[in-house]
């Protein structure tokens, strides 16, 4: 029979030693794998405090009235230019007509003054032909009084006479004036006409408000309103969601900013999306939030129209969060929604040069300058 193979164990000492090397690599490794963590999260803040955001227009009528007309449904997406809704136009379409026809009258009142100018133009030239005859005859009189061909009585008529025409010069003259400053003419501009004109624009204006139009490209958002309410003057009916321009408020604390400048790239994982990474670039960081404990609004150095960001953390010391925006470098799309819960990593390695430059290519022509369609009241269609 042949012996049984018996394999030699390790000694005792060598598995000692291999043991506490493994645990040397291991724990040199968890060294290595904690310190790159804490150098990637102090190069790169990050946070999940992040709320996805747009610019809100809250839609409002410059003028008061009935609602006619809505053209719009909630969540609809609307174009710069569509109409919105209506209002009542009647009275504002009567008010341009009147306007109007003060205006025709004005016209005929500025003639009329004219014809009056020319009146008392021509009575002046009268009334200094006279003064001057007058004033001649009375001279040749009174040379004539000492050598008694003409009376003291006869004299003294002929100078009363020329006094009395000088008189009815002045008061021609001041006539004439009177008339011009009638007619309200200052150099190339009738005040008169500009007045009537200035009221009758004004009441096209108002005539045109009655037509509400989106001004940029958005979403409609928390219409609840029908057909027959009443829009008060500068009250909100609804809002519009600018769809050109989203960003992220992120909320970093107050150690982290001294990483994060502007133009940094910035990756950005939506709530709703999160296995998709969207490129960011952060605008700017904020100068000031309202304080953890801060006087009110009315009272001097009050936080007035700051920020507010309530603290999170149950710690002694906090560190005050500031919302840092950063704009989001991606087509606007089905995951993007105002209030929207983000998550933000700031890459503060990136190139802030080509960063700023596409920031400003992002955000040219950020605030289009937006005019309602104009027109009187007899060009304005009350109905589309």
């Amino acid at each position: 029979m042949s012996e049984p193979i018996v394999q030699k164990q390790p000694a005792r000492p060598v598995r000692r030693l291999l043991g506490v090397l493994i645990s040397v690599i291991a724990y040199a490794a968890a060294i290595v794998t904690v310190r790159e963590v804490a150098r990637n999260i102090s190069l790169n803040p990050r946070t999940e405090d992040a709320q996805v955001r747009a610019n809100v227009i809250g839609i409002s009528s410059q003028v008061g009235g009935a609602i006619d007309a809505i053209h719009v449904k909630d969540n609809q997406l609307v174009h710069r230019g569509d109409l919105l809704l209506e209002i009542d136009a009647r009275p504002y379409a009567a008010e341009a007509e009147k306007a109007r026809a003060q205006l025709a009258l004005t016209e005929l009142d500025i003639q009329s003054y004219k014809d009056q100018i020319a009146v008392c133009e021509a009575a002046l030239k009268q009334s200094e032909a006279k003064a001057l005859y007058a004033a001649n005859y009375a001279k040749r009189l009174e040379a004539l009084v000492g050598n008694q061909y003409v009376t003291a009585d006869k004299n003294e008529l002929a100078q009363t006479d020329a006094r009395t025409t000088a008189d009815k010069v002045i008061q021609d003259k001041a006539a004439l004036e009177s008339a011009r400053n009638l007619l309200g003419q200052s150099g190339e501009l009738n005040v008169r006409r500009a007045a009537a004109q200035a009221q009758l624009k004004d009441a096209e204006l108002k005539l045109s408000y009655c037509k509400v139009y989106a001004p940029c490209d958005g979403y409609i958002t928390n219409l609840q309103i029908t057909p027959g309410a009443y829009a008060a003057v500068g009250e909100q009916i609804f809002s519009l969601v600018d769809r050109r321009i989203w960003y992220v408020l992120a909320n970093f604390r107050e150690t982290d900013l001294r990483h994060i400048r502007p133009g940094m790239e910035a990756d950005i994982y939506l709530l709703a999306e999160s296995g998709r990474k969207i490129r960011g670039i952060v605008q700017g960081l904020p100068k000031a939030v309202s304080m953890l404990a801060s006087p009110t609004k009315s009272a001097a150095g009050g936080e007035g129209i700051l920020s507010q960001v309530s603290p999170t953390l149950d710690f002694i010391l906090l560190a005050q969060r500031y919302p840092v925006r950063i704009v989001l470098d991606e087509p606007e799309d089905h995951s993007f929604r105002m209030g929207g819960t983000a998550a933000v990593i700031v890459r503060t390695e990136s190139d802030v040069t080509s960063g700023l430059k596409r920031l400003s290519e992002l955000q040219q022509g950020d605030t289009p300058a937006f005019i309602s369609p104009l027109g009187g009241a007899s060009t304005i269609p009350l109905h589309e």
